[in-house]
């Protein structure tokens, strides 16, 4: 699972083995996880559930693959076609 960004102790991956729509996953240890939805090419980025962050943690996580975006969605495509 290539990890996208990695804010302090937060890691925004894309699963391999994951499916449709283009989305992905934010996790923090055993204590949070989040996902959030691409809408690739041009967003907008979408949390689409969260369990355990804060909502300062997901605004920033949000933000950050949105400035991300073109290079995230590319990512997704060069793994899921």
């Amino acid at each position: 699972m290539p990890t996208v960004l990695t804010l302090r102790n937060i890691r925004v991956a894309i699963y391999t083995n994951d499916h449709p729509p283009s989305h992905v996953h934010a996790v923090k240890g055993n204590e949070a996880a989040a996902r959030f939805k691409l809408n690739c090419p041009d967003g907008p980025v979408e949390l689409w559930d969260h369990d355990g962050f804060r909502l300062s943690e997901l605004n920033e996580i949000g933000a950050q693959v949105a400035n991300n975006l073109a290079a995230i969605c590319a990512k997704w495509s060069e793994i899921h076609g």
